[in-house]
């Protein structure tokens, strides 16, 4: 008796162990699972260092040279060059660094704005989450490119810019999740007994209910990422976003757009470099979501 006593005591052991491995434990073992989100980030984490590692290429991304004009791919220039004769593969480098700053620095500040307005509208009820949800209602119905295209055109286009607008204006999905997360977790025993021990109210948003729901936030926070990335694409091929001579994945693909006949991977680099960004976030978002979910031992 003792000694079935002590396995069934030993395997609930192991049980609680096995899924107890944390927040990075459980994106391991899902990525480990999951062989395309573990393409994803290894995709993901090329194109970062690629871009990280820009100043060690031999060309300057600005550099002009006219007899080198519109050159194919070849061993001296890996994607071959523009017309004007500049490095391909230096300026989509250089360009990954500006539409990779203006993705992340743009997710950072529509995830901070989403989130305060969303918990503290969740938590707080009543009229504040009335007017607060009107007000993120009236941001969602407007569409967001339009607006964005007419601020870009009244303000100077900078890199800095084009962050405040896209953060400004991708908020809204992250605070009407954290706004459902907020509503559950405000009933928990936790949260009550905080209140009751004399916790103010921002004491209760910051210390226990924002970090309890970090993993939704992470989630919602990659796939701002992308659609960052995309957006500032669009309104940089437009002429709306980052200006020449600065390259952006946007930018090459506006200059590529009257040679794409001609030499067509002038089109093809720098929009398979977007399109492997974008699905690469997207597909690790799903992969997070899987990730981070609340787990039941069974």
């Amino acid at each position: 008796m003792d000694n079935r006593f002590k396995r069934t005591k030993v395997r609930e052991e192991n049980t609680v162990a096995h899924y107890e491995r944390g927040m990075c434990g459980d994106i391991l073992h899902t990525l480990k699972e999951n062989k395309l989100a573990m393409l994803c980030a290894i995709i993901l984490l090329i194109i970062t260092l690629m871009a990280i590692l820009a100043p060690l290429s031999p060309y300057d991304p600005n550099a002009q040279d006219v007899t080198t004009i519109l050159q194919k791919p070849s061993a001296k220039h890996w994607f071959g060059t523009d017309e004007l004769g500049r490095d391909y593969f230096t300026r989509a480098l250089y360009g990954g660094r500006i539409s990779l700053s203006v993705g992340f620095l743009s997710m950072l500040l529509s995830t901070a704005i989403g989130t305060l307005i969303g918990t503290v509208s969740g938590y707080r009820g009543g009229k504040i989450d009335t007017v607060l949800m009107r007000f993120t209602d009236i941001f969602m119905s407007v569409p967001s490119m339009m607006l964005m295209v007419v601020i870009n055109a009244v303000f100077p286009p900078k890199v800095y810019s084009m962050i405040i607008i896209l953060g400004l204006f991708e908020w809204c999905q992250i605070a009407r999740i954290t706004r459902a997360e907020a509503l559950s977790l405000k009933e928990r025993d936790f949260v009550i007994a905080a209140k009751h021990l004399g916790a103010s109210h921002s004491r209760v948003i910051f210390r226990h209910i924002i970090p309890n729901m970090s993993s939704s936030i992470i989630v919602a926070g990659s796939l701002a990422v992308a659609r960052a990335i995309l957006t500032e694409s669009a309104l940089s091929f437009v002429g709306l976003g980052v200006q020449l001579p600065k390259a952006s994945w946007g930018t090459m693909l506006q200059s590529a757009q009257m040679y794409m006949t001609d030499v067509p991977t002038l089109v093809i680099f720098p929009g398979l470099f977007i399109v492997l960004t974008v699905f690469s976030f997207n597909i690790l978002g799903d992969a997070l979501r899987v990730a981070l979910e609340p787990k039941m031992i069974k």
